[in-house]
């Protein structure tokens, strides 16, 4: 018989290298490139190397582009006559120019599988919203969520994970389960440690290889003792949870070689 302990209500899934694998590049294409080119055409930087050096510096400290160009425009990084930066126009760019076939296909089996599970299920991303929703259409899994149960940065600044006030109104928002009852799905070390931190169950997602990590330094860590669980890619979340298909779902891991 299960633990009570282990008896579970929620399910909080980041999106970026979370439901997709680091991978993909998708990761590498919209903090690189992308989000470069828009801050020299709408932010006037002078280069895209002066453009990836202030992103990176300030995502080091804030893991949220939105966050990091916030502060970095509040504390006068931003070129003389830049207009003041917009959580929404990065969010409007990003729909528009990234490439979502590097995402691949839709993952038909991953929503069957999710449809089943009679937790709530919950997206929260650090990304901002217009961005996350495109993301999580073009992989087919947005309808399992709804605008209802999206939480973007958009919705937590000027908090966001791995800082617990971004998590607390998360909760709130959902109606004020409690920790213990929530799986946060993470692939991100600190946000994984903010989430155990209040009492969540976690699984951490460490991608098949390194390639394409924006933050070497959050690299996975299977052994940390915030990691309940740990899987390659997001494919693998059933086949080592299978309690959470049960009538009442439980958190019981099982191992890799598990049968």
């Amino acid at each position: 018989m299960s633990s009570t302990n282990n008896r579970v209500n929620t399910l909080i899934f980041d999106v970026d290298d979370t439901l997709y694998d680091v991978g993909s590049g998708f990761t590498a294409h919209r903090n690189g490139e992308i989000v470069q080119q828009f801050m020299v055409d709408r932010y006037k930087f002078p280069s895209l190397q002066a453009a990836k050096e202030l992103r990176e510096a300030y995502f080091s400290k804030y893991h949220a582009t939105a966050k990091a160009l916030t502060v970095a425009d509040q504390e006068g990084k931003f070129p003389e006559g830049a207009p003041q930066f917009k959580t929404q126009d990065l969010a409007e760019y990003w729909a528009e120019n990234l490439n979502y076939d590097l995402l691949g296909p839709p993952k038909t089996e991953l929503k069957q599988k999710l449809s089943q599970c009679s937790c709530t299920l919950v997206a929260f991303s650090n990304g901002p919203r217009a961005y996350v929703k495109r993301a999580l259409e073009h992989m087919g899994l947005f309808d399992l969520f709804g605008e209802e149960r999206l939480y973007a940065v958009d919705d937590v600044l000027p908090h966001c994970k791995p800082e617990k006030e971004a998590f607390e109104k998360i909760l709130k928002n959902i109606g004020s389960p409690s920790p213990g009852s929530c799986v946060m799905v993470e692939d991100s070390m600190k946000n994984i440690r903010g989430a155990k931190e209040l009492g969540m169950k976690t699984v951490l997602l460490t991608g098949k290889s390194e390639s394409g990590r924006m933050l070497p330094e959050d690299k996975p860590d299977t052994t940390d003792p915030a990691v309940d669980c740990s899987m390659e890619t997001i494919e693998e979340f059933f086949d080592r949870l299978p309690g959470l298909l049960e009538a009442e779902p439980v958190f019981e891991p099982k191992s890799a070689t598990s049968s």
